[in-house]
């Protein structure tokens, strides 16, 4: 039996913008999930990890991160755990690669880096293993990271064989055909045991044929998008005998959540905090998207309810979808000779001239806000 400890996009370097002063502290998460996952590869026996693309956020990491991989690496090459790495988009190897300037299997010879793009199959003899690889030389192309895997697995003399891929699986509405494209047809021919893929951030199985074939996702929290499958938070055991047997292990204690508010529900904004009090979590990353009718009485200032809720989640963002109610409608309630029938004849006129539905969306806003304000009602406090 072959066990393998399948990983990828990991994000080391992430710079977590919308984390505000709690990016270092997720930043330092994604390096302690990486000694985890170096830990369990050890604790488990397992014969190989594969870090399928997106090690590093970038092609330019610290020194510090830089070091740290090296040090987690060694463990793995001193408990004689091999480790197989292919560049990604984030770490393509462009010119100024950082697997260029730096040698990571440096008197390892567990490690190996796919950092040749001559080189596509690396055999581990003494597992009776071939691991294949095309290592992306750019983020973007429209050529298939796996296409010459059908012909190259012929040539392979081992008993198992295996290929990393960073790249994106081609469902229509979902994947751009210039994003490294694979397809389902490219999987069932490749004549693999099992295909570690990278480059989606969720854990989730594309297996297509006699091929096992699944996305690791990022094992830690790392961008709020690209959810997909069951989530972030994974790294995948694969026990190979005459097929491939894949379990997602959870190795993050960290969760995105999407949320979605109808206000013909919620009807007003203390309804609203006290439903988000009940998902507070220092450990989730809220997603929380607020649709529906609003009186004239409700403003929604997503801005205001992130800082009022960002100590209370790792992170918190909400997007206003809500419409006012009738706003045509309310402004014929006002007499044209008072200023806030002037001010809805004007805003009514804006509303009907937007170009877009962004420019509408703001003007109804304009005077969802306006009417209230003239009407005494201080929503803007």
């Amino acid at each position: 039996m072959l066990r393998i400890i399948h990983t990828s996009d990991v994000h080391i370097g992430v710079k977590f913008g919308a984390f505000g002063d709690k990016a270092g502290a997720q930043r330092q998460s994604l390096l302690d999930v990486f000694a985890k996952i170096v830990d369990t590869a050890i604790s488990s026996r397992a014969h190989i990890v594969l870090i399928a693309g997106d090690l590093f956020d970038s092609n330019f990491p610290s020194y510090q991160s830089v070091q740290f991989v090296k040090m987690q690496l060694a463990k793995l090459n001193d408990a004689k755990v091999y480790v197989a790495i292919t560049p990604g988009t984030h770490d393509c190897l462009s010119k100024d690669s950082i697997y260029k300037r730096e040698n990571f299997a440096q008197n390892m010879p567990h490690v190996y880096v796919f950092d040749n793009p001559g080189v596509t199959a690396k055999e581990f003899s003494d597992i009776d293993l071939t691991v294949f690889a095309k290592a992306n030389t750019s983020n973007k192309s429209t050529e298939s990271p796996i296409a010459f895997l059908a012909e190259a697995s012929v040539a392979a003399k081992t008993k198992y064989k295996v290929a990393m891929a960073h790249g994106s699986v081609q469902i229509e509405g979902k994947s751009a055909g210039d994003d490294l494209p694979i397809t389902l047809r490219d999987i069932a021919e490749s004549g693999m045991h099992y295909l570690a893929l990278g480059h989606w951030h969720g854990a989730q199985e594309f297996s297509f044929g006699a091929t096992a074939a699944w996305y690791a996702g990022s094992p830690e929290i790392t961008y709020q998008e690209g959810k997909g499958g069951l989530g972030q938070g994974y790294i995948l055991l694969v026990d190979i005998m005459e097929k491939a047997d894949v379990k997602p292990v959870k190795v993050s204690d960290k969760e995105v959540e999407e949320f979605a508010m109808d206000m013909q529900i919620y009807e007003n904004m203390e309804n609203v905090y006290y439903e988000l009090e009940k998902h507070a979590n220092q450990n989730k990353i809220l997603m929380v998207n607020i649709s529906g009718i609003i009186r004239s009485d409700v403003f929604i200032d997503p801005v205001r309810i992130e800082q009022d809720f960002r100590k209370k989640f790792l992170s918190i963002k909400v997007s206003d979808f809500t419409g006012f109610a009738a706003p045509e409608a309310l402004g014929r309630e006002y007499p044209e000779e008072l200023v806030i029938g002037q001010f809805a004849r004007i805003m009514r006129q804006k509303i009907e001239e937007a170009k877009t539905p962004e420019e509408k969306k703001i003007a109804q806003d304009a005077m969802h806000i306006g009417i209230a304000e003239l009407e005494g009602k201080n929503v803007l406090d």
